[in-house]
């Protein structure tokens, strides 16, 4: 199965990074590197291994090292990366306040 990052995945991911880099840059690479992989090589190879987090929209929850919310859709084909969040963030909070639109981030355009 392919694996895609939204552009709200990868900007998470980047807050992530530079959260981290603040205490390590060397650290904050790695474990990038290694979410990178887990999200890439363990979604794509076991699609389901999330829970069901959204079941109308189909929205599943894995939790990487303890506190990293990955959250993702399957549609097809392919495992759709929405967000990533460190789990001492309020996931609801951030999620309402961003003014996303859920669905756009799902809906896979036919160009």
């Amino acid at each position: 199965m392919k694996v895609f990052l939204t552009e709200t995945a990868e900007d998470c991911l980047w807050a992530i990074w530079d959260h981290d880099r603040l205490y390590s840059e060397s650290l904050a690479d790695k474990f990038q590197r290694d979410i990178d992989r887990f999200i890439r090589d363990t979604i794509a190879a076991n699609p389901e291994i999330g829970h069901l987090w959204h079941a109308p929209r189909g929205i599943r929850r894995v939790i990487f090292r303890r506190r990293h919310n990955i959250f993702y859709a399957l549609r097809d084909d392919a495992a759709l990366i929405l967000f990533v969040f460190d789990g001492r963030m309020v996931i609801n909070q951030q999620i309402a306040e961003s003014g996303l639109d859920v669905e756009g981030l799902i809906v896979r355009s036919e160009d």
